[in-house]
């Protein structure tokens, strides 16, 4: 298995609990806690520990841009699986569930019930031929209707051999957790609160990620600055290494006191070219190579290549993913306002979802748009039909049947 996870004995001793019961039946886990706490390299973890076990996986890793779509995160979990999915269905469901995935675009708007009961028949399925995991990183940014088809079908899950792990950033709400709360036995949910480090796990994670030892004092100053979050304790070191300050026993660390502002600090060390490359990846939902260099105007060598060097992101394919969302946040916020309208127009013009694209649309003017107003104002009459001769199309399935 991966390198060892530091001070989180007891919240590993768990997971391992829960992925060797997921032959026994559905279950849920929820890894809670506020954000670069761990909960992800846990989750991470948890997705390793049950391929391990010959669980088959589906994951998905949603980001904050993709709340205003539809269905992406069911699109990310079925990805592997797609062609099995979609072939264990009748042909009405499958048909729903293509079209919601934009396999399809003949027909009327999915259904969304329709949509959930093809995901609860997909997944038992899938799990009559092996153990499977539904694993969701940041569960707060599912979009609405993911989380809805996810919901109605989990709670229908009892013997099936499914495990379902989820990761929440506190405060932040998420449906899908509120829903399972609600509707699963408590025998079958578990929630692992993330806690901040203590002292020792600390140095252990800063001595593993950055090679450095800290003299005793001076971890203590990190710790108590850090609050025990492992990814702010990083970040402080990091500007530390960067401006190479020197700290005395008992005085006040020489960094900015805001997480955000040492987020930023790492962030604007990077040449220019790749910052750009950056917001053109964290301002779409799906960013591929190809797609960010189209946007942003930047070769992959002048803006991926530092990035991944300094573990700013990391390539899954051809996709590519921030390390912590906390430095997609950033990539945002640092960027010039008029570039970031700039951006996003050039992604309305590139994406072929019209639901991406008028989103993309709406997020490229600053203040009220007629044109973009007309636009979007047109999407929408044009779901509402198509939602409109969906219910006609059910309801005169139901007359037949009566």
């Amino acid at each position: 298995m991966a390198g060892s996870i530091c001070g989180r004995d007891a919240e590993l001793a768990t997971i391992s609990e829960f992925v060797a019961g997921i032959s026994g039946g559905a279950a849920a886990l929820v890894l809670e806690g506020e954000a670069g706490v761990g909960k992800t390299t846990l989750w991470k973890r948890g997705v390793d520990e049950t391929r391990e076990h010959d669980v088959r996986v589906l994951e998905a890793r949603p980001a904050e841009s993709e709340t205003a779509l539809s269905f992406v995160a069911i699109g990310d979990l079925l990805d592997s699986v797609l062609d099995e999915a979609l072939g264990s269905l009748p042909a009405p469901q499958r048909r729903a569930l293509s079209r919601a995935l934009l396999l399809d675009d003949a027909g009327p708007a999915p259904d969304p019930h329709a949509i959930g009961v093809a995901l609860l028949n997909a997944l038992r399925a899938l799990a009559e031929r092996e153990p499977l995991l539904v694993a969701v990183d940041d569960v707060q940014w599912l979009d609405p209707a993911s989380a809805g088809a996810l919901s109605y079908g989990v709670r229908r899950l009892r013997e099936e051999r499914v495990g379902v792990m989820l990761a929440r950033r506190t405060p932040s709400e998420a449906a899908l957790v509120s829903e399972l709360r609600r509707s699963l036995p408590a025998a079958r949910l578990t929630t692992i609160e993330v806690a901040p480090l203590d002292l020792a796990g600390l140095h252990r994670v800063v001595q593993e990620h950055l090679g450095t030892v800290l003299p005793r004092p001076v971890l203590r100053e990190v710790h108590a600055a850090s609050g025990g979050n492992p990814f702010y304790a990083l970040e402080i070191v990091r500007a530390l290494q960067r401006t190479g300050a020197l700290v005395d026993a008992g005085q006040p660390l020489p960094v900015p006191e805001s997480l955000r502002d040492l987020v930023h600090g790492r962030l604007l060390v990077l040449p220019p070219e790749s910052r750009d490359f950056l917001l053109a990846v964290t301002a779409h939902a799906h960013p591929t190579v190809a797609v960010t260099e189209a946007a942003s105007g930047v070769a992959r060598r002048d803006g991926l290549a530092p990035a991944l060097e300094a573990g700013v992101v990391e390539l899954d394919g051809e996709r590519i993913r921030f390390t912590h969302p906390l430095l997609a946040a950033g990539a945002y916020e640092t960027a010039d306002p008029d570039r970031r309208r700039e951006i996003h127009t050039r992604l309305a013009e590139l994406l072929e979802d019209p639901e991406a694209s008028a989103w993309q649309l709406a997020a490229s003017v600053s203040e009220p748009d007629e044109e973009v107003a007309r636009t979007l104002e047109n999407a929408a009459v044009l779901n509402a039909a198509k939602l409109l001769v969906d219910i006609e199309t059910d309801l005169g399935r139901l007359d037949r049947e009566v």
